[in-house]
């Protein structure tokens, strides 16, 4: 393989390690019969019962044909049912069933071990950098789209 010029690039190791982190997550979902597009709306219609579709995109920057896409996969696996809101007909509320209820803290758990491993990368780096030193760059850099 030829070597990379770019490969001590910051947009290189992020990409890498986004891809990583990532395929190590879905290993996690696997087993509870979700990926890494849809853990996320379950986390986030436990915390917020009756946010609508638009809410999502917004809250995740992703394409609302996305957002779209994996809400009816997990309306139709029975994790999550929609409601017409009552001020507005266009509107759906989303929230959790029964069953996507009972898989949260299995998701919860899944997620929560990739942060303690992810954590453990920082600590191990040298100049020990903290998580939320390193929460802060990543923030910052989402905001370059500003």
């Amino acid at each position: 393989m030829i070597p990379d010029k770019n490969d001590q690039t910051i947009m290189k190791q992020l990409h890498t390690a986004s891809n990583i982190a990532i395929r190590v997550l879905e290993r996690r979902l696997k087993p509870l019969g979700v990926n890494s597009s849809q853990y996320f709306f379950i986390l986030k219609l436990h915390d917020d019962p009756g946010v609508t579709q638009d809410q999502l995109t917004r809250a995740d920057s992703r394409h609302q044909s996305n957002v779209n896409r994996e809400i009816s996969r997990l309306v139709d696996m029975g994790l999550v049912v929609k409601h017409q809101a009552a001020e507005d007909g266009r509107r759906y509320e989303l929230t959790l069933t029964k069953a996507g209820e009972e898989l949260y803290p299995k998701v919860k758990a899944a997620l929560d071990a990739q942060e303690r491993a992810l954590s453990e990368c920082l600590s191990a780096a040298d100049g020990r950098m903290a998580q939320g030193d390193f929460l802060s760059v990543l923030h910052r850099i989402s905001q370059l789209d500003s």
